[in-house]
């Protein structure tokens, strides 16, 4: 194993650790990690969902909340059809609920027993049994072209939600697509969950039932001449002055809360602004409500420089915001600027306008959530959905996870609540736990044709009901372990002979006595066994044949779905997890596409590399180390625990440990002014083979801080990653 300690710029380090007000330490991992650039670091740094994308960014999300609009109005009946993984269980939950709450009747269905991948004719037509006129996809939908035709020439609309790459030139003929891997679509963010984009939709809707989804708005400052410049040379943020006479008037256009133009009018040395002031502001603000800090103060900026101001329809947002936030009433946008916390992200210069449009943002933001337009239930859902479906941590999804990680462990729904108690999982859940405990459990009623019972556990009323749901999940997941267990018996021969027949490169196995369900359990046993990629495919009534890929590690999966793309009838998932549908007449020509793909490539087969984030003195090995990670939760994919090096430890104690076979082990460590249990698994044999507790050995290790939860207590402990002889070379 390859310890790997990336060098770095120690003034870069500086750099950040001023501009962002962070010690060195947490500067120099996020360096290490090419953490650098003011958009990241503001994900990792702050919690506040006014950073979340505004949902309109979608070209296409006006016209699907128009279509929204247009079937309240019409009282029209809405189906919202869905995937039945977990991502696509809980994006159908939350769509269905914000459709509800819009004032919807709406139906909801997502494949049950071997219903394929997918809108399907047959659910156009159960559509259209119930009167429906709208359909709503989550998480599916992007490759529907002949469903979205037949329903449109069945009178039925549909909107996509989707956020599967397009496998095709042109996307389906619908009313609207919302699709962040969807070229040219107009959102900053291609990785979003399927929930993620449900969760956007429903965003849009809370925003129109404010009542301000298409109204003309803008904002307004006069004043002095003032902003705040980032110097980038020295990191830290400086505030420059222009001249003191210098006045200026700004003003933003907003279409649908988006920045549509700005106007910035300067005056000279004297304070005296070019003759067209006025013109060009009554021609900037036509039509729009008006929006200032301050009512009084702006209009007797206006009388004193032009004698008045333009009849305008202004809103003051200090009466406003101080009816929630008191401390700031009474203070100028200057003031404000100096306070801001955002300021630090900004590109370039951070003036009074940006800090009106960032309180006007968290203004409208705390009125959503206040009346739960943009609640936390949502959040939860979809931070379900995001690490269900192995979404990468990193720009929002790192609040909507956050935030619904927060929101499971204060205020769980009814369902989640009685599977924790189920599962005996009675300690705060991160990220870890989500993806390790609960989406397996949730994932199985799809996986076994069953999804209705996800549906419900999400859905639950009461709390009876709730528990006979949870009970029944982990029952389904024990059934899908069995049927895992008795179809790893029934593949070994086709593995083994698959195995020979590429050399060693990798396996196919393709079968019609195992169920689809399994397919992703059994390719990822035998991927962790193997150690190279293995594919599992099952053989259907219906001449369809759908597969799982795993065994990401000895290269990019993606490469082969591509190789590969013109056989399938669908395909997606990521370089470590994927999957595929295909009729089972091009099984055949799929084998031989392959063996000519694995012929030309080469494994990945060198010593694994930890790559470390930080080598620690043993003063810094302290309790205070879980709130550094904590900057770095949550945890999963593209965002692994930190990673702390340490070196010349003395072992105060050892202990073989473990259930069955007592294979684990347990060092105490002494740094000093602490002392930290230490759990190496699978460590045992390494005990007195690579380093010694008998003869006093000092060891280097490479560790994370995590917590311990024992009968109630939480306690911190590290996780050893590897560990060394204190000889060991240098990094």
């Amino acid at each position: 194993m390859k310890w790997i300690k990336r060098e770095i710029d120690p003034v870069q380090v500086r750099g950040l650790s001023q501009r962002y007000e962070v010690d060195t330490l947490t500067a120099s991992i996020l360096v290490r990690r090419n953490i650098t650039d003011p958009e990241q670091i503001q994900f990792y740094l702050e919690n506040d969902l006014q950073l979340l994308h505004n949902p309109f960014l979608f070209n296409d999300m006006e016209d699907a909340v128009d279509r929204i609009i247009t079937a309240r109005e019409e009282e029209e009946k809405v189906l919202v059809f869905g995937d039945s993984d977990a991502d696509g269980i809980t994006s159908t939950v939350l769509m269905t609920e914000a459709l509800r709450d819009f004032g919807l009747e709406v139906f909801q269905k997502v494949p049950e027993g071997e219903e394929p991948y997918g809108l399907s004719k047959s659910t156009i037509d159960f559509a259209k049994e119930q009167g429906v006129s709208l359909i709503v996809t989550v998480d599916c939908g992007i490759s529907n072209h002949e469903e979205v035709l037949y329903a449109s020439q069945e009178g039925i609309d549909v909107i996509i939600t989707d956020h599967h790459r397009i496998q095709t030139e042109e996307p389906p003929k619908a009313i609207a697509i919302l699709d962040p891997k969807l070229p040219d679509c107009g959102y900053p963010f291609r990785d979003l969950s399927g929930c993620g984009v449900a969760l956007k939709l429903a965003h849009a809707l809370a925003i129109a039932r404010l009542g301000i989804c298409k109204e003309p708005l803008a904002l307004l400052r006069a004043g002095q001449a003032i902003h705040q410049e980032i110097c980038p040379g020295a990191g830290a943020s400086k505030l420059n002055t222009e001249k003191e006479a210098n006045l200026e008037i700004e003003a933003i256009r907003l279409d649908n809360l988006l920045e549509a133009s700005r106007l910035k009018i300067t005056s000279d040395n004297r304070g005296y602004f070019p003759s067209d002031t006025l013109e060009k502001l009554e021609k900037f603000l036509r039509g729009r409500i008006v929006i200032v800090w301050n009512k009084n103060t702006t209009e007797a900026f206006f009388k004193k420089n032009f004698a008045g101001l333009v009849e305008l329809e202004v809103i003051d947002l200090e009466k406003l915001a101080a009816t929630v936030w008191p401390n700031m009433s009474g203070n100028s946008l200057e003031g404000l600027v100096r306070l801001s916390r955002l300021k630090k992200y900004a590109h370039g210069a951070f003036g009074a306008i940006d800090a009106l449009k960032h309180i006007f943002n968290a203004y409208l933001l705390h009125t959503l959530q206040s009346q739960s337009l943009l609640n936390d239930r949502m959040f939860q859902l979809t931070a379900f959905g995001t690490i269900a479906d192995l979404m990468p941590l990193k720009n929002e999804n790192r609040l909507i996870v956050r935030r619904g990680i927060e929101s499971l462990n204060t205020a769980p729904t009814n369902g989640i609540r009685e599977l924790k108690m189920a599962l005996n999982l009675g300690k705060p859940l991160g990220s870890n736990d989500v993806a390790w405990q609960i989406t397996p459990i949730i994932n199985a009623a799809g996986r076994l044709g069953r999804p209705k019972l996800a549906l419900d556990l999400f859905q639950a009323k009461t709390a009876i009901e709730a528990t006979e749901t949870a009970l029944q999940l982990i029952q389904a997941n024990n059934e899908r372990r069995r049927l895992g267990t008795e179809a790893w018996g029934l593949i070994q021969d086709q593995l083994a002979e698959s195995v020979k027949t590429s050399g060693g490169k990798f396996a196919i196995v393709g079968s019609s006595r195992i169920k689809s369900g399994i397919t992703g359990l059994l390719a990822s046993r035998a991927a962790n066994i193997m150690k190279i990629p293995v594919i599992v495919a099952v053989f259907k009534t219906d001449g369809i044949c759908t597969g799982s890929i795993r065994g990401g590690d000895a290269f990019p999966l993606s490469q082969i779905l591509a190789y590969c793309a013109d056989l399938f009838l669908d395909y997606g998932g990521h370089d470590s997890a994927a999957g595929f549908t295909m009729k089972t007449d091009n099984w055949q020509a799929f084998l031989e596409r392959l063996a000519q793909f694995m012929a030309r490539t080469e494994l990945i087969t060198e010593e694994p590399e930890f790559l470390i984030d930080a080598e620690l003195p043993h003063s810094f090995v302290t309790p205070d180390l879980l709130q550094l990670c904590r900057y770095f939760e949550p945890i999963g994919e593209e965002s692994d625990p930190l990673v702390f090096c340490s070196r010349n430890v003395s072992m105060v104690d050892a202990q073989i440990v473990g259930k069955n076979g007592k294979s684990h082990l347990k060092l105490t460590l002494d740094f000093g002014r602490y002392k930290w249990p230490a759990m190496l698994w699978d460590g045992a044999k390494r005990l007195e083979r690579d380093f010694s507790f008998r003869d006093n050995d000092k060891v280097d290790i490479i560790y994370k801080v995590t917590t311990n939860y024992w009968n109630g207590e939480e306690r911190p402990q590290l996780e050893l990653y590897d560990v060394h002889r204190s000889e060991s070379p240098s990094l």
